[in-house]
């Protein structure tokens, strides 16, 4: 059974305008997606939109609490803050919060997918680097088996 909100139903019409918005469960609330990118999640009649160092100014100043999917879990946060009601109600506001929401979401992203690469990176040169202490290796014991009569 498909959750249902009147608050998901109200952020996917003002949000509409960012890209191909959609609704999916998650977290036991409703995330609101634009082109498949995580942009919101509506739980309890709460929004809590993406945030990164670019917007989160906007939401700590204002004391909006961090989204925990599990609120047992101490240290486990999303990178998503509780946007304040009026926001919510004034749809200019909401559309502008929304639309700076997509752009950190885009830039996590980005920065994510750089520090992939750059592990795929590191762990290439290591491997490489682990490939030629073993050619090494081999060469030494080569020799030494020369040197032995």
């Amino acid at each position: 059974m498909r959750a249902k909100s009147s608050l998901a139903s109200y952020v996917t019409e003002q949000l509409s305008f960012l890209g191909r918005i959609s609704n999916r469960a998650i977290f036991g609330g409703i995330g609101v997606f634009v082109d498949d990118r995580l942009l919101g999640i509506v739980i309890n009649e709460q929004l809590y939109l993406h945030t990164s160092e670019s917007n989160i100014n906007d939401y700590v100043s204002r004391g909006m609490e961090q989204f925990k999917p599990y609120p047992n879990a101490f240290d486990l946060t999303t990178d998503h803050h509780r946007v304040p009601q009026d926001v919510i109600d004034d749809p200019e506001q909401l559309k502008e919060w929304g639309r700076r929401a997509l752009l950190s979401s885009i830039q996590a992203a980005k920065a994510k997918q750089l520090a992939g690469i750059e592990r795929a990176r590191q762990l290439k040169r290591a491997k490489k680097e682990a490939e030629r202490a073993a050619q090494q290796e081999q060469q030494r014991q080569k020799q030494n088996k020369k040197r032995s009569p």
